[in-house]
């Protein structure tokens, strides 16, 4: 009865190492693979959030404008924001500016100029051409539009 099947019984149970390769390699593709999605995710939420930020700056910008009865511009400066009010013919800046370099890692564009100016009723001077903020991150962009109505979109223009 000391045969080769009785010796594999007693045999201590377990994994070979070509059994643990294959799984530590299927897992290691399948993390690659999630945190490929979920890295893209997390741009595009930040790119968002960037995009959400200007858009909320130009609308205070205006409303600033109506509220004050005053001109008022936001103006971009590399990849800062910034609000600009008219006190007696001199522009004064309001609060404080917005760094998206230094909260986001995006940078901004404008065109076709980096004022958007707002006259005391909202209204931007623009008939044809809408003035525009662009957001880049991670190699994607966005882009917050302004009518001359002082209307405020993220579509393109």
């Amino acid at each position: 009865m000391s045969g080769p099947s009785v010796s594999r019984r007693h045999r201590v149970g377990g994994f070979t190492f070509i059994e643990m390769m294959i799984v530590f390699v299927v897992l290691g593709i399948m993390t690659t693979m999630m945190v490929r999605s979920v890295r893209g995710s997390w741009y595009a939420a930040s790119r968002r959030a960037a995009t959400r930020d200007v858009t909320a700056y130009l609308f205070r910008g205006r409303a600033i404008a109506i509220q004050q009865s005053r001109a008022a511009w936001v103006v971009r400066s590399g990849d800062v924001l910034k609000i600009l009010v008219d006190s007696s013919g001199t522009p004064v800046q309001l609060g404080t500016p917005l760094d998206f370099w230094q909260r986001y890692t995006a940078h901004l564009g404008a065109s076709p100029t980096d004022t958007i100016p707002f006259d005391p009723r909202g209204f931007t001077p623009y008939p044809t051409v809408a003035p525009r903020i662009i957001v880049q991150y991670a190699g994607r962009t966005d882009t917050v539009c302004v009518t001359g109505l002082g209307k405020i979109t993220g579509k393109s223009c």
